[in-house]
């Protein structure tokens, strides 16, 4: 399925032509027509990127669409067009003079019925055979050190050698042409079904955090990965040419676009529309925004209300029933990891994404000012002070996305993470608070006490302890006058939550003692006896608290507290005493 849509993509977009590739060039070979080196030019360009949140110019190198290279594990594979030093110079103490005799019968052989500037210069280049012109421009333009790893293209009378060369174009596609009629092998391709030569090494993927060189997504590399006879020479399955160099060619380009890449902690999400339409691709990203900034928070806001308010079937010129794909993967030690392939209209997943906007709406508390939460911040609070990415559960943050856009229960480690954080000793704060709401109406279908703000009238008994457990701290707060170090909230209120029966019966005795030394306690005594009286007089504090109760009962000590902290204006006369 997957392959499938990526090779739908590529014939949709079909930025590469079949056996070409788009390839990031270091230097130009600047050679005459009777194939003199001329010069050596650096091909880096300017151009700004978005890191960090902020817009910066860097110095990247320069794009070509050039012949697709071999893949190089062992042994001597020459390029057409495009190389290393070693190829070109003969640069390689071992085998230079072998890999600069195989590239020139390379060219020698794909350009011998072409008779152009460019094609006869670089068969003059080779046929005057390793001149040692090069070194020259050795630490002078080219760092020693980037030797090995830069790559090299030619340029003939201000022409580069790549696709737009009409000749070149040709010659490569005839080359590629006869050096398939060759293989006589013929199977029914996998993804496409048709009649196709086999792909035994599939080409690789630059993915963020992989191997320099890119990632397999299909491939065998060890025997213990191979199945029904197979071996690691063997092809990893039957997929042809054609689909091989799709899935990977859009694959890339998926990766290479900012617009239709996040970054999800160590993942990468990538996000496709069918026919490659851009209106759903820009709206997506209008508000699904992997890391704004709280300076964005605003414009988030006026965006999701917007969508939130108008027409289900017209967003922007959005078509709601067009088919939308998202694939996030992860790298491994060579090959890449798949966290979630999930596919849906353009409308089912704009309707998940609202319904998790509604679930984790809740009341502030003034610290955070987004009012619409980013998951990215969602993912920090599962970590350690101090609240950093890097430390987010790997495989949380792909699971977490997936059950935003997909629409399905959100995952138990999320929950889990964020109580274990809490009962640590951590700030219950407006984050922390929301993702227990989400989690209680989407996995527990709890509704009476997931409001937005306090619900005063439910008698549920674990949300009214956790408002009880609020009243008796502000209690001891006002009586020792807002000079307080630690409260019973950081002694008692991992105990409260999962042992009330414990605990609850010392506080209301230190509750006493606490109203005591008010000259006015009336609000405090009054609000307790009410929470209380909401409470089975038999049993009113449970031995033990489940998962989802515990989630209550911090839900009701948050919704409490933040209910103290309204402004005074909004509070009836007693209650602002």
């Amino acid at each position: 399925m997957i392959l499938q849509a990526l090779v739908k993509r590529y014939e949709d977009t079909k930025t590469v032509p079949l056996g070409w590739k788009k390839r990031a060039v270091s230097y130009a070979l600047d050679i005459s027509e009777d194939g003199k080196l001329l010069g050596v030019l650096p091909l880096e360009e300017e151009v700004e990127r978005q890191i960090g949140g902020k817009l910066k110019k860097i110095m990247q190198k320069r794009e070509f669409i050039l012949p697709e290279p071999p893949v190089r594990s062992s042994g001597i594979k020459e390029a057409f067009l495009c190389d290393d030093a070693s190829y070109l110079f003969g640069m390689d103490e071992k085998r230079g003079k072998e890999k600069f005799e195989a590239n020139k019968k390379l060219h020698h052989h794909a350009l011998e019925n072409f008779n152009c500037p460019v094609s006869n210069a670089i068969k003059a280049w080779f046929s005057a055979g390793i001149t040692g012109e090069f070194e020259q421009y050795i630490g002078k333009i080219i760092p020693e050190k980037e030797i090995s790893k830069a790559s090299f293209v030619f340029q003939i009378n201000g022409e580069f050698a790549d696709y737009k060369n009409i000749n070149m174009r040709n010659a490569w596609n005839a080359h590629s042409s006869v050096a398939e009629e060759n293989q006589n092998e013929r199977i029914r391709c996998l993804v496409t079904n048709k009649l196709d030569t086999p792909e035994r090494i599939h080409g690789k993927i630059k993915l963020r955090g992989g191997q320099s060189a890119g990632s397999n997504l299909i491939s065998i590399n060890a025997e213990s990965f191979a199945s029904y006879g197979k071996t690691a020479s063997d092809r990893a399955a039957d997929i042809g040419k054609y689909a091989a160099f799709a899935h990977v060619t859009a694959l890339n380009d998926l990766l290479n676009d900012e617009k239709q890449r996040k970054f999800i902690g160590g993942d990468t999400l990538v996000y496709w529309t069918e026919e490659n339409s851009r209106v759903e691709i820009e709206t997506f990203n209008n508000y699904w925004d992997i890391q704004p900034t709280e300076n964005d928070s605003e414009k988030l806001t006026t965006i999701i209300e917007k969508i939130a308010n108008i027409r289900h079937f017209d967003i922007e010129g959005c078509k709601m029933e067009r088919p939308f794909y998202l694939l996030c993967l992860s790298p491994n030690a060579a090959r890449i990891s798949v966290r979630f392939f999930y596919t849906a209209t353009f409308g089912e997943i704009i309707n998940n994404l609202m319904n998790h906007y509604r679930n984790m709406d809740i009341v502030g508390d003034n610290i955070r000012k987004f009012t619409h939460l980013p998951h990215w911040i969602i993912l920090n609070e599962t970590t350690s002070v101090p609240k950093e990415s890097k430390k987010v559960t790997p495989l949380l943050g792909g699971q977490f996305v997936k059950s935003i856009l997909s629409g399905t229960p959100y995952p138990q480690t999320l929950y889990n993470a964020i109580l274990v954080r809490i009962r640590s000793g951590e700030e219950i704060n407006k984050t922390k608070a929301a993702v227990i709401k989400a989690v209680l109406i989407k996995n527990y279908n709890e509704v009476e006490v997931t409001k937005v703000s306090l619900n005063k009238q439910t008698s549920n008994k674990p949300y009214v302890l956790g408002r009880l457990f609020a009243v008796l701290e502000q209690l001891q707060y006002k009586a020792a006058g807002g000079g307080l170090n630690a409260t019973i909230r950081d002694k008692y209120f991992a105990s409260a939550c999962a042992n009330p029966s414990s605990v609850f019966p010392t506080l209301l005795k230190l509750s006493m003692h606490h109203a005591a030394k008010l000259d006015n306690s009336v609000f405090f005594e009054k609000l307790k006896g009410e929470l209380l009286a909401k409470l089975d007089a038999e049993s009113p504090f449970p031995v033990t608290l489940g998962l989802d109760d515990q989630g209550k009962f911090i839900l009701g000590y948050y919704h409490q507290k933040q209910d103290f902290f309204t402004k005074k204006e909004n509070k009836t006369e007693d209650e602002s005493q």
